[in-house]
């Protein structure tokens, strides 16, 4: 095996397909020398896009592991390319306009979203879209728990598509933008400028559709403007935290519409998954970092262990405890960050006692989940909308706790323990058989590792 077949090794590993197809897949291999492997890229974009976004990881992965960098070499004509060059904007480069137009945030991309086993549907469709817009999946729906990366996952669709076509017309916004931006016109006697705006654009991204619902004219507005798109056709993406089916008051007609391209969740991220994520935020902010001081393993994982729900308080613990440091150690070199200081650090965020796992907090956790009350877990209803989150919860129950199977029942609304026997059963014959079920409630398991 030569030194660039065991690179693509690394790289279909780190990779998605989409992306390692049209980037990796057209080098080609010239030789090694000198601890150097020399590749051939066919293009001055495919050379300028791996040195901007994998030549350095690539090049610290293979030192470390086969103790050899790559280089990559021009297979074009670099003076027939440097006209070229001057007079187009270079690959990756985004026109001021065009983001003060889009309302995106260039921070959120593609490179830098970590893709885990949780989030690697939402991640394949919307790098999908992102290449191919109006043309793979549309609309796309996102939907997931707040802080999971779904709003990342939005604006990296609208700033691929505008690094690859800047002339194109992106818009993001929030539902509740929309609906006041709509009122605003509205009250100008400016609707069809409006209606304009929004029918105009080759891209439409929106966050938070599951408030679309809040005020009727606004959803009349935007039924329309979904069609129009649609038909055109122009991409649409769209994110919410909850499932189409789940969002109140959602007329049938445009819950119909939302499911006619692709739907993808992302589940809460297990402890591997949150220390991934943290290892990843922790190397883009290395400039917040004024003294050399090391954050070790160990630190590490007592915030991913600690913080479980929410990659967003998992990102703001990390920038509590990079500041307090670079308060501490402003005129030191070479400190370390102990666990005893991290804990003090982040005291008003992490408890110092961690939550005993409780059949309420599980009972609380699966009523959030369904969207019932917890008083429904323990009452007598054997509705199916009542009977399947209550197995659940008994099945969890039953993981994560010594309870014995009397007292659940107990808990759970005064069942004889034979029901909750078969309520874990019936549990355990429906993950054998549904691999999208067995994904979810794994996701529910991990909530409560402690």
């Amino acid at each position: 095996m030569d030194d660039f077949e065991l690179t693509k090794n690394y790289l279909q590993n780190i990779l998605d397909k989409p992306t390692y197809e049209k980037w990796i897949l057209p080098l080609t291999y010239i030789g090694t020398k000198n601890n150097i492997a020399f590749v051939g890229s066919p293009d001055r974009k495919k050379t300028l896009w791996i040195k901007q976004n994998l030549l350095e990881k690539i090049n610290k992965h293979t030192k470390k592991e086969f103790n050899f960098c790559l280089k990559l070499v021009s297979l074009y004509d670099d003076e027939d390319d440097y006209e070229e060059e001057n007079t187009t904007p270079a690959p990756g480069k985004i026109e001021t306009g065009a983001y003060s137009r889009s309302n995106l945030q260039s921070r959120y991309t593609f490179e830098n979203f970590v893709q885990l086993d949780q989030n690697r549907m939402a991640y394949s469709f919307a790098h999908s879209v992102s290449e191919f817009p109006a043309k793979s999946y549309n609309p796309l729906y996102i939907y997931s728990d707040v802080g999971l990366g779904k709003t990342h996952l939005l604006h990296a669709i609208g700033n691929r598509i505008l690094k690859n076509n800047s002339s194109k017309k992106v818009i993001y916004s929030t539902s509740n933008e929309f609906m006041h931006e709509y009122v605003e016109y509205n009250r100008l006697n400016k609707r069809p400028d409006f209606i304009k705006k929004y029918t105009s654009v080759d891209v439409l991204l929106i966050d938070d559709i599951q408030y679309i619902t809040k005020w009727e004219g606004t959803s009349e507005q935007f039924y329309y403007i979904f069609n129009k798109l649609i038909e055109l056709p122009k991409q649409i993406v769209l994110c919410s935290d909850k499932h189409p089916d789940n969002i109140p008051d959602l007329e049938h007609r445009i819950k119909s519409r939302f499911e006619w391209g692709a739907i993808a969740d992302i589940l809460h991220y297990d402890l591997e998954g949150r220390l991934a994520i943290l290892k990843n935020k922790l190397t883009e902010r290395q400039y917040m970092i004024n003294s050399d001081f090391e954050i070790p393993d160990d630190v590490l994982y007592y915030l991913a262990s600690a913080i479980k729900a929410n990659v967003r308080r998992l990102e703001g613990a990390l920038n509590r405890l990079i500041g307090v440091a670079n308060l501490k150690y402003a005129d030191a070199s070479g400190s370390k960050i102990t666990l005893e200081f991290a804990k003090e650090a982040l005291k008003p965020i992490i408890p110092v006692r961690k939550k005993e796992i409780t059949i309420e907090r599980i009972q609380e956790f699966i009523a959030q989940k369904f969207e019932i009350k917890k008083s429904d877990l323990i009452s007598k209803s054997n509705k199916r909308e009542i009977a399947h989150p209550r197995q659940i919860a008994m099945y969890i129950t039953k993981k994560k706790t010594k309870t014995p199977l009397n007292e659940i029942g107990n808990q759970f609304g005064g069942k004889h323990h034979s029901t909750v026997l078969h309520s874990i059963k019936k549990i355990e014959q429906m993950l054998e058989t549904d691999p999208e079920f067995e994904r979810k409630l794994k996701s529910y398991l991990k909530f409560f590792e402690e």
